[in-house]
């Protein structure tokens, strides 16, 4: 039941603009600029598309931030952990994935709790 509540939201023009804002704020804290055209039909592969080399270039060269941004993020270590075990060659963009997956969450806490 819940789980139709939530899939309703992911074609609502409005939490898509909310989830591509979220992450653009939470990227910005770290200095990274995430650019959203707007078109919300393109915004998951627009930001998908900008995160994945981003998150390789972090993870690669600079952990301290890249762990940093995990926990703005609000990626749980047993999170992590348990995607590091399943991820393969293409583990920037998986990461990518669940990172707005988990923007997408919290702007639908803060819609259901905050009404």
């Amino acid at each position: 039941m819940m789980e139709d509540n939530i899939e309703k939201y992911r074609r609502d023009l409005e939490i898509i603009r909310l989830t591509a804002d979220q992450v653009i704020k939470d990227f910005q804290i770290f200095g990274f600029e995430i650019v959203f055209s707007g078109n919300e039909y393109t915004a998951y592969d627009e930001l998908k598309n900008q995160l994945a080399p981003l998150l390789f270039n972090l993870y690669k060269n600079n952990r301290s931030t890249f762990q940093s941004l995990l926990y703005r993020i609000d990626i749980s270590e047993a999170e992590w952990m348990k995607f590091l075990q399943t991820a393969d060659d293409d583990f920037s963009e998986k990461l990518a994935a669940l990172i707005i997956e988990r923007e997408f969450q919290k702007v639908l806490t803060r819609k259901f709790f905050s009404s």
